[in-house]
């Protein structure tokens, strides 16, 4: 990661470093603020928090939200890849305890592919959705997912971090989803 982020300087990065951990904060602290942003603060809900750090040490606001993004950028696409080593361990996983056939598991490889690719290709599309057509278009989602699962004979609980029953690939079972053992990584 320290390569891809060479071009940028120590300051920067300590800025952007703070930017993200000051606006996780004030993300987290102010969700009912949130329902009465504008359109374009709620499309980056780090604005304010970008203006503040350019203003307090005298930077160019779109540098500092260059920043921002790359960081985020960065940080984002480095949890995405954990998340599908960990999912393809866990599959693994449950095809050598024979819960899952390899087919199955390629299936629900390929279907979670899937459902990543059109929830970016709906992102923006998603955003002018009121809080109604989102629930009713989760809920058709859900059901989809469901037939889906068992027109393939897989459990829904290997589903579940997409809409599925269950919270973990072993079924919900203990407080971690998988028996009681803690998942990987955390």
């Amino acid at each position: 990661m320290k390569n891809k982020l060479a071009h940028i300087s120590k300051k920067s990065r300590m800025i952007a470093a703070t930017a993200f951990v000051l606006g996780l904060a004030v993300v987290g602290g102010n969700l009912a603020y949130a329902d009465t942003l504008s359109a374009s603060d709620k499309n980056n809900p780090m604005s304010s928090l970008v203006s503040a750090i350019a203003t307090k040490f005298n930077l160019n606001s779109a540098d500092v939200q260059a920043v921002v993004d790359e960081v985020m950028k960065t940080e984002r696409a480095g949890h995405m890849a954990e998340m599908q080593a960990n999912q393809a361990t866990r599959l693994a996983k449950a095809v050598t305890d024979g819960k899952l056939t390899q087919a199955q598991a390629n299936l629900i490889t390929a279907k979670l592919a899937e459902m990543k690719a059109s929830m970016e290709a709906n992102r923006t599309a998603n955003q002018n959705l009121t809080e109604a057509e989102r629930k009713t278009k989760m809920q058709a989602e859900h059901e989809s997912l469901k037939a889906w699962a068992t027109a393939n004979n897989i459990p829904m609980n290997f589903l579940a971090q997409f809409g599925g029953k269950g919270h973990g690939f072993d079924g919900g079972k203990g407080p971690h989803g998988n028996g009681g053992a803690p998942r990987q990584g955390n």
